[in-house]
């Protein structure tokens, strides 16, 4: 698994990262559906780099956190982008009521999920993980650990 950990200096940069991010995917993913996790504490930026990885994929409208509707889907010309946040689940089988293998199974999808520590057990491995940290030093800043099974140049 290639690994990488970038610096981001506020909300901008993490939206230009995830840009980056969803630049290299395109790229390099020519088998889908292609699985991300998003790690982090509350407020870590795990939306922010979610709304810029939809930015770069095309998408102009707003990047709603799906934290009580669960997920929020984007469909563009060939792809289309399920965006999950888990923080409310506290039960396995919430998760398959809503058919989350079929989500995650649906061709030319990317599925990325916010807090997926809190299934880990129910998930399959994530092509991409992404394990975002506050920094003790300067509030707006974030260390971004990216770990994948694809080379991301960012």
């Amino acid at each position: 698994m290639n690994s990488s950990t970038l610096i981001s200096n506020g909300n901008l940069e993490t939206e230009d990262i995830g840009k980056k991010i969803s630049n290299s995917v395109l790229k390099k993913s020519d088998s889908y559906p292609v699985l991300i996790f998003l790690i982090g504490e509350l407020g870590a930026g795990k939306t922010t780099l979610c709304k810029g990885f939809l930015k770069g994929l095309g998408h102009k409208d707003v990047v709603k956190s799906p934290t009580y509707n669960l997920v929020e889907t984007y469909e563009f010309s060939n792809l289309v982008v399920f965006h999950f946040d888990f923080y409310q689940i506290s039960h396995q089988k919430e998760l398959s009521n809503v058919g989350i293998q079929e989500y995650l199974d649906t061709n030319n999808s990317i599925s990325i999920i916010e807090w997926p520590e809190k299934m880990a057990s129910f998930l399959p491995n994530p092509d991409i993980q992404i394990i975002i940290h506050h920094s003790e030093k300067k509030e707006d800043q974030r260390s971004l650990e990216i770990k994948s099974n694809v080379s991301i140049k960012l």
